[in-house]
């Protein structure tokens, strides 16, 4: 067996984002490098390379790449494309023009401007200024640390939105009384991050600072990386509580197929008490042959639980 790639470290770069994406869907596909190879006919060296983000492949490494993933040949194809327009310098979009195919839109969206919006002489204090349009989050739990991709989008409902907070909930895991306990918060596209106001000690916030301010009913797409540091200990859940209106949110969760969950529970619409039960009474749901277990929600209510909470294997139920 070949040593494993080395992380690749996001810049910025829509190269190494494509290949971030490439190793995503190998993974989620379950193969390893010597696998593919033989399924795509391409040596281990080519198939290595394409997923090492120093280069873009070649697109016909690249299809047969996700063609033997069970990808959306497709959609990849379209990616491709626009990395290689976002890589040329006379490009008039660069990486703002690229969107990566993984983010799968809810269905029937439509494009366009939406009529929701603030009186011109609005004076609300509370958060407002925008409600999301959809959140769909991939958490990975077979990687060395688990880490979550976020994409949204939101819609301004006030002219000169220039900020929205970020805010993320990281709970203790019961029994946890270790004295760090911390969440990295990192941008991948979609304006800069700024320091928030700091809450307690589980709750981190930061404020996404726009490229520059929308007008009333514009869509904006922003995706977060979010890291738990090494060594601490995850609550086993991963939930969307809507603060404002929410209307869509996927959540793919991929558990680490050596250590599948021995039970997993579907939330939705749930207090935020049940979600720390060990037995929440929802419907029960089974990773399947890749570990992964894919769940969508729509028409969510303001401070109720949407997303996923599972029994680890070992654990006392």
């Amino acid at each position: 067996m070949g040593r494993p790639q080395k992380e690749i470290v996001l810049d910025g770069s829509p190269t190494r984002l494509f290949a971030y994406w490439l190793r995503d869907l190998r993974g989620s596909a379950g193969f390893t490098l010597e696998q593919l190879a033989r399924r795509t006919g391409y040596g281990r060296t080519t198939v290595s390379d394409a997923m090492r983000g120093e280069t873009q492949p070649s697109r016909p490494v690249t299809l047969a790449i996700v063609g033997a993933c069970g990808g959306d040949v497709r959609r990849w194809g379209e990616y491709w494309a626009q990395v290689r327009r976002a890589l040329d310098p006379d490009s008039p979009d660069g990486p703002d023009g690229v969107v990566p195919p993984p983010w799968d839109g809810p269905a029937g969206r439509t494009a366009g401007v939406h009529t929701e919006q603030c009186p011109a002489d609005c004076a609300r204090t509370d958060p407002h200024g925008w409600y999301t349009e959809s959140v769909s989050t991939r958490l990975r739990l077979d990687t060395p640390t688990p880490e979550a991709w976020e994409r949204r989008i939101v819609v301004a409902t006030c002219d000169g939105l220039d900020r929205i907070p970020v805010g993320v909930s990281v709970p203790r895991r019961t029994g946890d009384t270790t004295g760090g306990h911390g969440l990295d918060i990192s941008l991948v596209r979609g304006g800069r991050l700024a320091d928030g106001v700091p809450q307690y000690e589980s709750y981190f916030e930061r404020f996404l600072v726009l490229p520059e301010p929308l007008r009333a009913g514009t869509r904006h797409v922003y995706e977060v990386r979010l890291r738990i540091p090494p060594a601490q200990p995850m609550a086993p859940h991963f939930v969307h509580v809507p603060l404002t209106r929410s209307e869509h949110f996927r959540l793919r969760v991929g558990f680490d197929r050596a250590r599948l969950p021995r039970t997993v529970w579907r939330l939705a619409g749930v207090p935020t008490a049940v979600i720390y039960q060990h037995d929440p009474g929802t419907p029960a749901l089974r990773p399947d042959e890749r570990g992964l277990v894919d769940v969508e929600f729509a028409a969510m209510k303001v401070g109720y639980g949407y997303g996923l909470c599972w029994l680890e294997a070992g654990a006392g139920g």
